[in-house]
């Protein structure tokens, strides 16, 4: 019997074979801890720098936010700031042992995955600390519904409780929560629902709060008010079982009147017209000025920093005078509206104001700022966008070039016809706005009544380029063109009422241009400075000091009545303030445009009437800027300058005073005019010889504006007296001397 004798094989390979997948899973282990060590270093350094998508808060000058630009609305609050009974309320329905497990439940996690493999559907398990990782984009755990993200969840939730305290965790996650509408975290939650900070909130509402962390928008209280009770009494019962709160606290706060806390859209409508201001997501308070903040802030940071990055901008506005402003500017619109509104035309006027300080230490800040009348319905910014014609408010820079080339006060004009045939045939001849004509009139007077025909003689006299320098240099960005011609005297160029304003406090400042200042100082989310206004403002010493003054006394003389002489200057409103102002008229062709521009040594304040589709706002004395853009800016700067010293402006070195008759500007009289050094008014009414112009028939047949009378072309030059020649108030003015516009 033969066997078959088989080789004995060794048990090397089995040996070796068993070694290989041991080094292999060893390596692996090796790996996947190392990725794990490496993995947990960028998690917490991610997390260690990770903040919250914040926005730019911009700031009025007294520290009232105004607006926030952002993303997501979101306030940050540390967790000393929010009461333990709302950090109980969240924890008892969103973690009951948040402050004893490691980050994470795995009875809970089995749970949620029998739950899935039972109902093809998942179901929250995860702890809190689960979710702040998940909602911090950084760490890259995601919001995908699946296992995967699920376990790489947990190990990251892991690696957070080894880092951080459970407070810390807390902490970010309430103020990462979304909570319904455009809500996230509890400050913004808070100040959404019930219009005060998460300090103040009651238990009642800090359980209605933690209860919309599950489905918030259909359970938020404002339009799902029955579905907020029912979860702010789950989360009640929930506090009591965690023994969070005692039975009587709980029965206390299950029967509060949550509805008459609630601030619905109506309440906070009612709230507003009571002069209470309640918090309200993406409301800009100061619509108009905040909307340049926008602008200046886009054209130095990106657009992510701007929405995203936490900035605080401190502006110059002054809350309390904007409010005035606004609403000072809405009354008197309205009021001019009212009769109108049955018109088949009808269309509401527009206006605009701009107030820039004055006060030493804030030359330039601009302190209110009003580009319309609703910002919801009208975007457009009239005060910094629409470029309109100034009229007669240009003349006070027409004026100081005449006081620039050797004029004075007393410097006589003739105020007669003044003809030119254009270089295309057709003849020009404006009018004063009476249709009058005064002869020979001093500067001082002159400007006082607005005389159009003396604006463009001294145009002609000393020519445009040599005027238009010193327009040019006031304004913001203006140019006069060449083809202006003589109608600079008129106002015929374009400036926006920011740019006027800008103009017109180079007055008040001695011939000293300060740029507006919009923001004093912007600082990043840790609070370090970036910017610092000291740093940029500009300035910039336009016109000799003596000009300047010297046409603002004039400028005081407009708005400087004298009832003993029936003498009412076209400004003379606003003397009302009873304290140094100067300021001027202005008033465009056929009324399209009222202006009113004035000083103090406080503020510069401009304000503009019109329409924006350039329509006339009426005919006659009534449609002036003395009528329709004085009054305005009487009733705002007396809010201004309530409670403020009075002081008069500074005078230059090089200006002397003489008493004159404010009339005829000769020496001697009780009226007292400035004039520099090396100037003096004549010590008598000196008529110049008039040069006769000949005048084109067809002017004298077919005048310029069809919508006035043709008026006499020849005046007989005479020497007035202080009493003859007193300019009265116009007869619509006697019968009716304030319209009430």
């Amino acid at each position: 019997m033969e066997y078959t004798v088989i080789p004995r094989r060794g048990c090397a390979w089995l040996f070796f074979s068993f070694m290989l997948i041991i080094g292999a899973l060893w390596g692996s282990a090796l790996g996947v801890f190392v990725w794990i060590l490496d993995d947990a270093q960028n998690v917490i350094s991610s997390l260690e720098t990770f903040r919250p998508k914040t926005g730019t808060k911009v700031y009025a000058d007294s520290g009232e936010l105004l607006y926030t630009f952002t993303i997501e609305d979101r306030q940050l609050v540390p967790l000393s700031q929010i009461p333990l009974h709302v950090q109980k309320a969240f924890i008892a329905t969103e973690d009951a042992l948040f402050y004893s497990h490691k980050g994470v439940r795995p009875d809970a996690i089995i749970n949620a995955v029998f739950y899935g493999l039972r109902t093809g559907r998942f179901r929250g398990g995860s702890t809190i600390t689960q979710q702040v990782v998940r909602n911090v984009e950084t760490l890259g755990v995601g919001q995908e519904r699946s296992v995967k993200r699920k376990i790489r969840e947990a190990i990251v939730a892991l690696q957070v409780e080894r880092e951080f305290t459970k407070d810390e965790i807390l902490e970010l996650y309430l103020n990462q929560v979304f909570l319904g509408i455009n809500a996230y975290g509890v400050e913004s939650a808070s100040r959404q629902y019930f219009g005060k900070s998460v300090q103040d909130l009651t238990l009642s509402e800090g359980a209605t709060l933690a209860g919309l962390t599950r489905a918030p928008n259909i359970n938020e209280p404002i339009n799902h008010f029955k579905n907020a009770i029912e979860r702010r009494n789950i989360v009640l019962g929930q506090m009591l079982e965690e023994g969070f709160i005692t039975e009587k606290e709980y029965q206390e706060a299950l029967t509060e009147d949550l509805s008459s806390r609630i601030i619905t859209p109506e309440k906070r409508e009612q709230l507003k017209k009571e002069g209470i201001d309640i918090y309200e997501p993406y409301r800009m308070k100061a619509p108009y000025f905040v909307e340049e903040i926008r602008k200046i802030l886009l054209s130095k940071y990106s657009v992510s920093e701007v929405f995203e990055g936490g900035l605080s901008v401190y502006t110059t506005l002054d809350y309390p005078l904007q409010k005035v402003a606004e609403t000072t500017l809405e009354e008197h619109l309205t009021k001019f509206d009212k009769p109108r509104r049955e018109a088949k035309d009808f269309l509401p006027v527009s206006g605009a104001l701009v107030c820039i300080d004055n006060r030493p230490g804030y030359e330039g800040f601009v302190r209110a700022l009003v580009g319309g009348r609703n910002w919801e319905e009208e975007k457009y910014n009239t005060a910094t966008q629409a470029k309109r014609q100034p009229g007669s408010s240009v003349k006070p820079f027409i004026w100081m070039s005449a006081i620039a080339s050797g004029m004075t006060p007393s410097t006589l004009i003739d105020d007669s016809p003044f003809v030119r045939v254009m270089p295309n045939g057709r003849v020009w001849a404006p009018k004063n706005f009476d249709g009058s004509f005064r002869g020979p009139i001093p500067l001082r007077q002159a400007i006082e009544k607005s005389i159009n025909i003396v604006s463009i003689r001294l145009v002609d006299m000393l020519g445009l380029p040599f005027v238009r320098t010193f327009f040019e240099r006031c304004e913001l960005n203006t140019v006069v063109s060449n083809s202006v011609g003589l109608t600079l005297g008129l106002g015929t160029v374009e400036v926006t009422t920011l740019s006027h304003t800008v103009a017109y406090s180079v007055f008040a400042h001695n011939g000293m241009k300060f740029y507006p200042v919009f923001i004093k100082e912007i600082r990043d989310a840790e609070g370090l400075l970036l910017y610092d206004y000291h740093l940029y403002q500009q300035r910039e010493q336009v016109v000799d000091p003596k000009v300047a003054y010297v046409t603002m006394h004039m400028l005081k003389g407009v708005c400087t009545p004298d009832s003993s002489l029936g003498y009412y200057p076209t400004g003379h409103r606003a003397s009302a303030l009873k304290r140094p102002v100067g300021g001027k008229t202005g008033t465009t062709n056929n009324s399209r445009d009222a202006w009113f521009c004035g000083f103090t040594t406080d503020f510069t304040t401009v304000v503009w009437v019109g329409y924006k589709d350039n329509r006339s706002l009426g005919r006659g004395v009534n449609y002036t800027g003395g009528r329709l853009a004085c009054p305005i800016w009487v009733d705002f700067m007396m809010f201004a300058e309530k409670d403020l010293p009075v002081r008069d402006f500074t005078v230059p070195s090089g200006v002397q005073f003489y008493k004159i008759n404010r009339i005829t500007g000769t020496l001697g009289g009780s009226y007292t005019e400035a004039y520099i050094e090396g100037t003096a008014p004549p010590t008598f009414y000196a008529v110049p010889r008039r040069t006769e112009e000949a005048i084109p028939e067809e002017a004298l047949l077919e005048p310029i504006d069809q919508n006035q009378p043709s008026t006499s072309t020849t005046t007989e030059p005479t020497t007035p007296s202080e009493t003859e020649v007193a300019p009265l108030l116009p007869p619509e003015e006697q019968k009716n001397p304030d319209p009430g516009f």
